[in-house]
């Protein structure tokens, strides 16, 4: 069998590479955090737009649809 080798380095670095690594990932989350709460925020405020952009696009939807069937009738 194979044994595992500890690294040379002494357990106390080996700690404080782990707590700089965690508070990166602290740092990094809470970045996170802020943004989808600021985007949260945005979609509440938005919430009778959300419904002007939902017909908006299906409209948009029905003339596409409308035009991919009457597009052949305009090549001829």
């Amino acid at each position: 069998m194979s044994e595992r080798r500890v690294t040379s380095s002494p357990a106390g670095e080996r700690l404080a590479v782990l707590e700089a690594r965690l508070a990166t990932l602290e740092h990094d989350v809470h970045g996170m955090r802020l943004k989808v709460d600021a985007m949260h925020d945005i979609l509440m405020q938005a919430k009778g737009a959300r419904w002007a952009i939902i017909a908006a696009a299906g409209f948009a939807g029905f003339l596409a649809g409308a035009g991919a069937k009457l597009l052949p009738l305009i090549g001829r």
